[in-house]
């Protein structure tokens, strides 16, 4: 799939906003974060089939989100959504996995781990020393780009990589969640 970038700016922002609250509107329970993976990979498939130039010179915001693309998501039937699977399993995703990436991070079972105040206690006990690194990694979940102590610590960088490899997932939301806060 051809890469391009999303227009930043307050038209592309109000076209999506107006194309899910148009589908919010037509749905009673409103727009699952289902319903939001159907649609994206309705019009994703959808201009999967243009030529790269049309998506670098000529794609704009409402092709994806305004009134046609409403339309094209409605008429859109179980025979397509079979090739639209078709696709996404070919460029090594599925709509089980798209899911995953817009829930809510709030409900994500490592989150509450993501900053625990708590061990920062521990984290603080012969900082910056080797007998302190193994205190905090026996003690703790490890590196913290939130935790002052990891931020002051001589052994971020050994930390951070064994935070890396010990606890993969946590090291990811730890690292987006920071970059969120940036």
């Amino acid at each position: 799939m051809p890469a391009f970038a999303f227009p930043k700016g307050g038209i592309a922002t109000r076209a999506v906003s107006s194309c899910m609250e148009t589908l919010g509107e037509m749905y009673s329970e409103g727009i699952s974060e289902e319903r939001i993976v159907d649609y994206c990979t309705c019009q994703a498939y959808a201009i999967s089939r243009f030529d790269n130039s049309y998506l670098r010179n000529r794609w704009k915001v409402p092709h994806s989100f305004g009134k046609k693309a409403v339309e094209r998501f409605l008429a859109n039937r179980r025979s397509n959504r079979y090739y639209e699977d078709k696709w996404l399993n070919a460029t090594g995703t599925s709509r089980k996995e798209l899911l995953e990436l817009i829930k809510d991070r709030k409900q994500h079972p490592l989150f509450r781990y993501v900053n625990p105040e708590y061990e920062e206690t521990t984290k603080r006990r012969a900082l910056s020393t080797t007998i302190g690194y193994y205190i905090c990694a026996s003690s703790t979940l490890l590196w913290n780009p939130f935790s002052p102590s990891c931020q002051r610590c001589t052994k971020k960088e050994v930390c951070l990589e064994r935070t890396r490899l010990n606890y993969p997932e946590l090291y990811r939301l730890r690292i987006e969640e920071f970059n969120k806060k940036k």
